[in-house]
């Protein structure tokens, strides 16, 4: 929101544009960020029940004055309106629950309202956005093979990333997420869509992030692009 104009204060000092927020679930960073929306300002949040309970358990979102933020349950599969003409819809793809939610033994790909997906659609466009995926079933591939542009998860690129590099010591299907690799990974689960395939969510243990690297020329060559600060979409 610093770095980008459109979103920055149009005249008084706490005035904000964002008029709505879209929530996948209620992970750290999906939800952080309202806090940084507690300046008395206007605007609704769209989630799940689940997402919306996650966050009502947690005394600190109640710096978002209730008088002013709408919190709107918005069920899968179910078309919503949003500011601005757009309209969305939630949708399921295999996930689990938040870390701080998680139990003892989680469902790695379950398709509950804890983790979903959002497409938004204007006019004759769409973009699906799935920041966290950890399978690709027939009915997720249906629903992208219709979308202009697909923001898919590319967390990690090996499954086992974060052990060999010494930074973790889950895979990354235990985080609920496929790598981008791999016969069973995105790139192959994605191959033949359509539309605009950009990879987004990457750890910084990716080599996708490094330029020239093995990994991301195959990403490249398999038609996928590389999400990257300021970058604008333009339906």
């Amino acid at each position: 929101m610093l770095a980008t104009p459109p979103l920055q204060p149009r005249g008084e000092a706490r005035d904000s544009p964002v008029a709505a927020v879209v929530l996948t679930g209620a992970e750290v960073d999906q939800t952080a960020g309202l806090l940084t929306l507690r300046e008395r300002q206007e605007f609704a949040v769209f989630a799940t029940a689940e997402t919306l309970a996650a966050i009502a358990a947690n005394p600190i979102f109640r710096v978002l004055a209730a008088d002013l933020v709408t919190r709107k349950a918005v069920a899968r599969d179910q078309p919503f309106a949003l500011p601005g003409g757009m309209s969305a819809e939630l949708f399921a793809v295999p996930g689990k629950v938040a870390l701080y939610l998680e139990g003892e033994d989680p469902a790695l790909a379950a398709e509950t309202g804890a983790n979903v997906g959002v497409e938004l659609i204007c006019g004759g466009s769409r973009l699906a956005y799935v920041p966290g995926a950890a399978a690709v079933p027939a009915s997720l591939y249906e629903r992208l093979a219709r979308a202009d542009v697909i923001l898919f998860d590319g967390t990690l690129f090996h499954d086992d990333e974060m052990i060999t590099t010494g930074t973790g010591n889950k895979t990354g299907r235990r985080m609920g997420h496929m790598p981008v690799g791999g016969a069973d990974g995105t790139l192959a689960a994605l191959a033949g869509l359509r539309g605009r395939r950009i990879l987004i969510h990457i750890n910084n243990t990716n080599p996708i992030l490094v330029k020239d690297s093995p990994e991301r020329r195959l990403v490249e060559a398999a038609g996928f692009e590389i999400a990257e600060d300021g970058m604008e979409i333009v339906l």
